[in-house]
């Protein structure tokens, strides 16, 4: 058989042009790159970790900027609305082009579909554990779950989200659970949805600035200090243009809704956050490194153990309180949304509040084996290991 034949000529020249153009997409930028660094290095950190992120943002730079991966998505979903053929994705957009996250079963967990008890329970018997230990000491706890965008946007949400009609969710378990146990709870979910749109970001999974401080201020009054909250009009501007949100980071496609936030017109009166002895545990990410900043001589200590939702805003927010110093700390070490935090940190610091803000779809202890490190362990038969939720 002649290997030469025409038929496999083409063939050839074909894959010849696949592998060349391959190759030239590594060379040939992207026309829809956005040419940033995903991580912003900051400059308290030591000259390792920025050497560390340096090295890490360059290759992740020449893969956001080449090769054309901003751009495929964006042609392959081109093509697919063309053929009228629908699309698979982590996302979903809701009635008036509002992004919504649907991975981490998100979309589940907001509606009631889905109810991890066992690992709820253990949420509610962690928090249970470190009140007694903390409450000799002087320290108060209050807890409050920053909700998800599917829990508070109801009527952004597409059609079908209004067909889910369950008894209970994950949060509503968590909330009676700790307030059986004592603690002082906030629930942001009602509060927020009072609250005048926009709520959240259009194109990310985060509330925006104001939310954020509503949500503060309602922290603030669940904790006995309804002095020390934030009048909006004097940190918050009006709207203006905010970069693109992580949903379309992750998209890697062109945004459908110009994304905005409000302009933050804080002025601080602490000082630039700094490193402390006592707050030792460091989330795996380097963008989650416990700080504290300082704001007067003396007064009451607050510690924040918290995620994305709290942090780099809640700790400049103390402008009406009487406090000495604000720490925070990230609610897990390894991963969002494990249990793993050490709490030989919390007892170092000394706080005289704890606000613990863990997000929705990160608040349960989901593993088993996932408990702070110094939080002494209850009895093992009252949380259940591998209950059935």
């Amino acid at each position: 058989m002649n290997l030469l034949a025409h038929h496999r000529r083409y063939m050839g020249i074909l894959v010849l042009a696949i592998f060349g153009l391959t190759f030239l997409s590594n060379l040939i930028p992207d026309p829809l790159a956005r040419w940033e660094v995903r991580t912003v290095i900051i400059p308290t950190w030591s000259w390792a970790e920025k050497a560390h992120t340096a090295i890490r943002n360059t290759g992740a730079y020449m893969q956001d900027n080449f090769g054309f991966r901003a751009s495929m998505p964006t042609w392959r979903r081109a093509v697919r609305e063309a053929f009228d053929s629908p699309d698979t994705r982590p996302f979903y957009t809701g009635r008036d082009g509002q992004l919504f996250w649907g991975r981490e079963e998100t979309p589940e967990q907001s509606s009631g579909a889905l109810v991890r008890r066992a690992a709820v329970q253990r949420f509610v018997f962690m928090v249970g554990e470190m009140q007694r230990v903390l409450e000799p000491l002087g320290t108060k706890i209050v807890v409050t779950i920053p909700p998800n965008a599917q829990s508070v946007e109801l009527e952004a949400l597409p059609a079908w989200n209004d067909l889910l009609d369950y008894p209970n969710t994950e949060a509503g378990l968590a909330m009676d659970g700790l307030v059986s146990e004592g603690i002082a709870v906030v629930d942001l979910r009602k509060a927020l949805r009072e609250a005048p749109r926009p709520r959240y970001l259009m194109t990310d999974t985060h509330w925006n600035f104001r939310t954020s401080i509503l949500g503060f201020n309602a922290v603030m009054r669940g904790a006995g200090h309804p002095d020390w909250q934030v009048d909006l009009k004097e940190v918050l501007g009006p709207l203006q243009p905010a970069p693109r949100g992580d949903i379309l980071q992750a998209m890697r496609m062109p945004p459908q809704v110009k994304e905005e936030n409000f302009e933050l017109r804080i002025k601080d009166r602490s000082s630039k956050p700094r490193l402390d002895p006592a707050l030792k545990h460091h989330n795996e990410h380097f963008a989650f490194i416990s700080t504290v900043r300082d704001y007067a001589p003396t007064g009451p200590r607050v510690l924040i153990m918290g995620d994305s939702f709290s942090a780099f805003l809640w700790q400049r927010l103390f402008i009406n309180a009487p406090v000495s110093v604000v720490g925070w700390m990230h609610g897990s070490r390894r991963v969002t949304g494990s249990c793993d935090f050490n709490f030989n940190d919390v007892k170092a610091f000394k706080p005289d509040l704890l606000i613990i803000a863990r997000a929705e779809r990160f608040f349960p202890c989901r593993r088993a084996d996932d408990w702070p490190t110094g939080l002494p362990k209850p009895w093992p038969g009252a949380i259940p290991r591998d209950a059935a939720p």
